[in-house]
């Protein structure tokens, strides 16, 4: 009788051998932890869509559900702030929910507008709270985190505009919240990314779009990118990586360009397609990239653009780790040395 396989080895059935070769032990641990949760997980996106009638919506239910479950293990200990707070602020493209976690009892901090990822469609305050707890521990900065509208129920440009308008209210008043709006970065992970780079880019050339102050994009001190897509349609990464493993194929990523856009011209809007922005100019940009990630060529490109442009950049490569890698710190020490990385290059521009 044939011994049933182990949760590990169970996680890393399919993955091709040329990327299990190059994943690091730390990274298959990860995927071993996902394995032996993904039933209890699933369980909670069912129970979620049972709740809803019309089936379009029941699926999208299902998927924020499962995507909080299966987060909310990632998010656990972590720094301890000194205060948190839930608000909801108005902006030109309407109500936005944010959190701020503060790290220190200091009056007013800079501040970190954080972008969740989760391809415009999952993700939210909760999903990514340890890793703005600590990025703010470690920057010393308070941190903003931003629920943003998630398609298909909205469409490009909806939650751009929501970010533009969330990171303008905090230049012009920030100082209601204990923000010194004067000093401000914005960062993000995978659509999050996306966001801090095309939301910076709109209040350089077009603030009016959103009703934003021109002088917001003065007060932006450092952008915070990790692992987003920024323009390119095919590429090698694209070609080599993501799958069923990582929820990072083909289909998965040509699902999210169908529910987030609403005209296919919108894929080419320097907002969007940052390869093709004007890109001189932009405040100092700390960059990271997953080596085994479909997306990894859209850094990469991006640091050459940058470098062209005369913008100062930190690029680091994590040549092991698969996209999203960012969240598993209690296990990836890659998770925990990005976040050092980025919030200590916050930091020195924040200061």
């Amino acid at each position: 009788m044939s011994t049933p396989n182990t949760p590990a080895e169970n996680a890393l059935t399919g993955i091709p051998p040329g990327i299990l070769a190059a994943m690091g032990q730390q990274m298959q641990a990860v995927l071993a932890v996902q394995a032996a949760r993904a039933a209890e997980c699933a369980q909670a996106g069912d129970d979620a869509a049972a709740q809803i009638d019309d089936a379009g919506t029941a699926r999208f239910a299902a998927m924020r559900a499962e995507y909080r479950a299966e987060r909310s293990y990632w998010n656990e200990g972590g720094p301890t702030m000194v205060l948190t707070v839930d608000e909801v602020v108005d902006t030109a493209a309407g109500h936005v929910p944010i959190r701020i976690h503060r790290p220190s009892e200091a009056e007013v901090l800079p501040g970190i507008v954080f972008l969740h990822g989760g391809g415009f469609t999952v993700g939210d305050l909760d999903t990514h709270d340890r890793i703005m707890r600590v990025i703010a521990a470690t920057s010393g900065a308070a941190v903003i985190g931003v629920d943003y509208s998630l398609s298909p129920e909205v469409k490009f440009p909806h939650a751009l505009h929501q970010t533009a308008g969330v990171i303008d209210l905090f230049a012009r008043i920030g100082e209601r919240f204990g923000i010194d709006g004067t000093r401000l970065a914005v960062g993000g992970d995978s659509a999050g990314a996306m966001l801090t780079l095309g939301a910076a880019l709109l209040l350089r050339d077009d603030p009016a779009s959103v009703d934003a102050s021109p002088l917001t994009f003065e007060a932006l001190r450092a952008l915070l990118l990790f692992y987003g897509g920024h323009g390119l349609i095919d590429s090698g990464s694209r070609r080599l990586y993501g799958g069923a493993w990582d929820g990072m194929g083909a289909d998965d990523l040509g699902s999210i360009v169908d529910d987030y856009f609403l005209n296919p011209g919108d894929e080419t809007t320097p907002y969007v397609d940052h390869l093709r922005a004007e890109l001189a100019g932009l405040p100092p940009v700390f960059l990271a990239a997953a080596g085994l990630d479909p997306l990894h060529d859209d850094s990469q490109a991006l640091h050459v653009l940058l470098q062209r442009a005369g913008v100062p950049v930190e690029y680091v490569d994590y040549p092991g780790v698969l996209h999203s890698f960012l969240h598993f710190g209690r296990i990836l020490d890659e998770a925990g040395d990005v976040l050092g990385r980025s919030a200590a290059f916050a930091a020195s521009r924040l200061s």
